[in-house]
């Protein structure tokens, strides 16, 4: 799979979130939201490739102590780009 700009992506890869489609934000119950919401232009290492073309990430986020929400995202190629290839601090910054 290739993120925006065609580079390759694999499991373990550090990737930005750079768009979370408003549809399925509306779609989300409001404390989740906040959470899913907040992934924008932030980092996460791409967890699956649960469908052809696209990208998981996941996040988890304390609801009360012992109580934990969990949630993510299913990515499209245009909606992420890399920042670092899995076990390497190769960067790949795009201005």
């Amino acid at each position: 799979m290739k993120d925006r700009f065609g580079q390759s992506v694999e499991i373990g890869d550090v990737v930005r979130v750079v768009s979370v489609c408003q549809e399925f934000l509306d779609c989300l119950p409001d404390d989740e939201r906040i959470h899913i919401a907040g992934m924008l232009n932030n980092e996460y290492p791409i967890d699956d490739f649960p469908e052809s073309g696209k990208a998981s990430v996941s996040i988890s986020w304390e609801i009360e102590e012992g109580i934990t929400g969990h949630g993510g995202l299913y990515l499209l190629p245009d909606e992420f780009e890399l920042v670092r290839k899995k076990n390497t601090n190769e960067l790949h910054l795009r201005m």
